[in-house]
C-alpha cells in the first residue's frame, strides 16, 4: 500500500533554505508534498484554510530573506503578533497535537522560551552556510518524519513531550518552566539535578550522596518529572530571599525580561538567571558563572594587593624599617603564610634584620647557618624559589628549617644590592600547600624583594655622600683657611707699597688678589652646597665680560664682544666661566687670537677663538672629564667644564634690542672654530 504523502507547510522567505528542506525530505521519505507560502499573512490564510501534517515556520517571516540577519536578540522584544509564533498560536487553537517547527536564523533565548511556551514541536536554528542549512534540513526532516508518524498514530502528546525535552536536554544551560502559580510545568535535566542538590550534595536514585558540581554537570539521577506540579521555591528552597527571587517577582509584575546573579549555596556555586516572563508563566535559563565570578574577585583582589604595596612604599614620613614590616605583613596575609623574613647574608652567616613570624622561631637579630635554610638554594642561585610541599624536595627536606622547625612550605626572592646578593625576602608556613604558588604570588615577593634592594642600594648611596661631602668640605675649609693666610699677607704688602709708590700695576696686583678672595669664597661654597646655584642676580655681561679679560693673562690677544646684555645668574660663577674659557683660548689659539663672545642665531651664547680648533677626531672626547691637551691641565675638571651651571638668561637690552626671554647657554653642533678643550 502506498504511504500517503506527507503535507508539509513551510513559511518562509529564504530560498536557499526552502530548497534545501524540499531536497531533504524528498531523501527522507520520497512522499513529501512541500508548499511554500512567503509572509506572515499568507501563512495565517494557509493554517486556517488548509489541512497540513506537518508546519515549519520561520520565526521572522517578513523579515529580510526569511531571517539572515545573525545578530543576537538576546534583550530585543519578542514579537508575538506578525512572526512564526503567531502561526504557531494560530494552529495550537485548531489542533493541540499538529506538529510545529520553529526555525529562525537569528534566534535568542526569548525566542527559545516563547517557542516552549507555546508548545512548539521543535525549535531550531539555521546554519551560516550552504552546507549548514543542509546539515540543519536533514536534521528537520527526520524530525518532521518521526513527529508526523506520530501524530497520525494517535500519538501525538508523547512525541511532543519528548520532542520538546529534547531540544532542553541538549542545552548546557539549566531551563525551568513555571505556570501563573510558580508550579514547574517543565524543567530539563541541569535544572533538575540542581534542583537534587541539598546542602551541596545530591541524592542519586540509590539514595547515595553525589557532590553537587557533578549534579549540575548533568547527572540525571534525579527524577525531572516528578518535579512537575512542585512550586518553584519548593524544589529550590534556597533560592528565596535572594537576588534570583527579586528578578523573577520583578519580572512578573512588570512582563520585562530579567537577569540576576545569585549564589546557590547548595550547590557552591554562583549561577546567572535570564528570567522571561509571558502570559501563562514564566521561563528561566541559568549557567553556572562560578569560574567568572572568582576571576573577576581574584582580579579585584590583586588590585587592592597592589594599592596597598604603593601606599606602604610611598608613605614618606615611615622609615624603611617599618615600611619593611608593613611590607612583610601584607607578603603574610596574601600569602596565608606564618612568617615572613629579610635577611643579611654575611658569608655562611645567615642574619635575620626584621622578622615578622607567628612561630615565634626568629627575631630580628638572630642568626643561623646558612646552609640549614632554605634561602641558601635562593642566594646561591640568585634566583627566586618557590616549594609548596618541601617534603618533596629531597635536598630541602633534610635541612634543619624542616628537620627541626617543621618549614613546609616557602616563597622566596633574592634581595641584590648594587650588583652582588645582599639576602633574602621570604615567606614560609609550617603547613604544606594544596596547590603550587601562583605565577602572580611569586611574582609579588619578587617585587617586594627588588623594591627592597632598592632602597638599600639607595640608603647606601645617601650615605656615601654625605661622608664624601663632609670630607670635601672639611678639605675646603682647610684649603681656603691655608690660602687666605699668603693672600692676606700679599694685599697688607701691597697697601704698604702704595703708601710710597704710586704703579698702576699695583691696581691690577690688588684686583687680581681680590679675584682670588672670591674664587676661595666660591670654592668653599661649592664644597658645601655643590653644583646648584642658590642665589641669583641680574649678572650685567658686559662688564662680567670685561672683568674676566682683565683679570686674564691675555697677551697679545684681542676681546671682540659687543653688547651681550644681562643674565640672571652667580655672578662669580659666571666670572669664573669666563676666565677659564679666555685662559684656553689664549694659551691654545697661537700668536695674537681673537676672541669673540656673542650670541648665534638660535640665541645661544658662545665664545670662539681664531685659533686652529679642536681636532674632529677629538671632538667627542673634549667632554669627558678629565680630557686635556696639557701635561699640567686639569681638563674638563676645570672651573669652566660642562658640569658648571646654566644660568638662565635675561636678553633684555642685548645688541640685538629683542623682547626679554630666557635663553639655554648649550653647546650647538660641532664646536665652533677655535673653541678650546677647557671651553667645553
Amino acid at each position: 500500500m502506498t504511504p500517503e504523502p506527507v503535507r508539509v507547510l513551510l513559511a518562509d522567505g529564504d530560498d536557499r533554505f526552502a530548497d534545501a528542506l524540499s531536497d531533504a525530505l524528498d531523501r527522507a521519505s520520497g512522499a513529501a508534498m512541500m508548499s511554500r507560502v512567503r509572509g506572515h499573512a499568507a501563512a495565517v490564510t494557509a493554517v486556517e484554510t488548509e489541512p497540513y501534517d506537518c508546519v515549519v515556520t520561520e520565526y521572522d517571516i517578513d523579515g529580510p530573506a526569511g531571517g539572515t540577519d545573525k545578530d543576537d536578540r538576546n534583550g530585543a522584544e519578542v514579537d508575538g503578533a506578525t512572526s512564526g509564533l503567531d502561526v504557531l498560536r494560530r494552529v495550537r487553537e485548531r489542533d493541540q497535537a499538529l506538529p510545529v517547527f520553529l526555525v529562525t536564523g537569528a534566534g535568542s533565548e526569548q525566542v527559545a522560551a516563547a517557542a516552549v511556551n507555546a508548545d512548539a514541536t521543535g525549535y531550531l536554528r539555521k546554519g551560516e552556510s550552504p552546507g549548514d542549512d543542509e546539515s540543519v534540513t536533514e536534521t528537520l526532516a527526520e524530525r518532521i518524519g518521526s513527529a508526523v508518524a506520530a501524530y497520525r498514530s494517535e500519538s501525538q502528546s508523547h512525541a511532543f513531550g519528548e520532542d520538546r525535552a529534547e531540544i532542553l536536554d541538549r542545552m548546557a544551560d539549566g531551563f525551568i518552566a513555571v505556570d501563573g502559580d510558580d508550579a514547574i510545568t517543565y524543567l530539563n535535566a541541569q535544572a533538575a539535578a540542581l534542583a537534587g542538590t541539598v546542602d551541596g550534595r545530591g541524592r542519586g536514585a540509590d539514595g547515595t550522596e553525589t557532590r553537587g558540581d557533578d549534579a549540575v554537570s548533568g547527572d540525571k539521577s534525579v527524577d525531572a518529572d516528578a518535579l512537575v506540579g512542585t512550586s518553584l521555591w519548593e524544589a529550590f528552597p534556597n533560592a528565596a530571599g535572594t537576588e534570583f527571587e527579586a528578578a523573577f517577582e520583578r519580572a512578573r509584575e512588570t512582563g520585562d525580561p530579567t537577569e540576576a546573579q545569585t549564589y546557590y549555596e547548595p550547590a557552591a556555586s554562583w549561577f546567572e538567571a535570564r528570567i522571561y516572563p509571558s502570559p501563562t508563566g514564566v521561563s528561566v535559563y541559568f549557567r553556572d558563572v562560578t569560574e567568572a565570578v572568582e576571576e573577576r574577585e581574584e582580579i579585584e583582589r590583586r588590585e587592592r594587593v597592589m594599592r596597598r604595596l604603593y601606599e606602604i612604599i610611598s608613605a614618606k614620613d615611615d622609615p624603611f624599617e617599618g615600611k619593611v614590616e608593613k611590607l612583610l605583613a601584607l607578603g603574610r596575609d596574601v600569602l596565608g603564610a606564618e612568617s615572613g623574613l629579610l635577611s643579611h647574608v654575611q658569608g655562611n652567616r645567615y642574619v635575620v634584620e626584621i622578622a615578622d613570624d607567628a612561630t615565634g622561631s626568629f627575631e630580628a637579630g638572630a642568626v643561623v647557618d646558612l646552609s640549614a635554610t632554605n634561602c641558601e638554594r635562593v642566594v646561591s642561585t640568585e634566583a627566586s624559589l618557590q616549594v609548596h610541599d618541601i617534603a618533596s624536595d629531597p635536598d630541602l627536606s633534610a635541612r634543619a628549617g624542616f628537620v627541626q622547625q617543621g618549614i613546609s612550605c616557602y616563597v622566596g626572592a633574592p634581595v641584590v644590592v648594587d650588583g652582588d646578593v645582599y639576602g633574602t625576602f621570604c615567606f614560609y608556613d609550617r603547613e604544606d600547600r594544596p596547590v603550587p604558588f601562583s605565577e602572580w604570588e611569586a611574582t609579588l615577593v619578587d617585587l617586594m624583594a627588588r623594591w627592597v634592594g632598592y632602597e638599600l642600594e639607595r640608603r647606601e648611596t645617601q650615605a656615601e655622600m654625605r661622608r664624601e661631602r663632609d670630607r670635601l668640605d672639611q678639605f675646603a675649609s682647610v684649603v681656603s683657611h691655608d690660602l687666605r693666610s699668603p693672600l692676606n699677607i700679599a694685599a697688607g704688602n701691597v697697601d704698604l707699597v702704595r703708601e710710597s709708590v704710586d704703579d698702576e700695576r699695583l691696581d691690577t696686583t690688588a684686583k687680581a688678589l681680590r679675584r682670588m678672595e672670591e674664587l676661595i669664597a666660591d670654592a668653599l661654597s661649592f664644597a658645601r652646597l655643590g653644583e646648584r646655584v642658590v642665589d641669583t642676580e641680574a649678572v650685567d655681561l658686559d662688564r662680567v665680560v670685561d672683568e674676566a679679560w682683565t683679570t686674564t693673562a691675555t697677551g697679545d690677544a684681542t676681546l671682540d664682544a659687543a653688547a651681550l646684555g644681562t643674565v640672571v645668574g652667580d655672578a662669580s660663577r659666571v666670572r669664573t666661566l669666563f676666565e677659564n674659557l679666555f685662559r684656553n683660548g689664549v694659551e691654545h689659539a697661537g700668536d695674537a687670537p681673537t676672541v669673540t663672545v656673542g650670541w648665534d642665531d638660535d640665541d645661544v651664547l658662545y665664545v670662539a677663538d681664531d685659533g686652529p680648533g679642536i681636532p674632529e677626531a677629538d671632538r667627542e672626547r673634549v667632554f669627558e672629564t678629565g680630557y686635556t691637551t696639557s701635561r699640567e691641565g686639569r681638563g674638563s675638571d676645570s672651573a669652566s667644564s660642562r658640569r658648571w651651571p646654566r644660568p638662565t638668561v635675561d636678553r633684555a637690552g642685548h645688541r640685538r634690542g629683542r623682547r626679554r626671554r630666557a635663553v639655554r647657554v648649550r653647546r650647538r653642533g660641532p664646536p665652533p672654530r677655535g673653541l678650546t678643550a677647557a671651553g667645553t
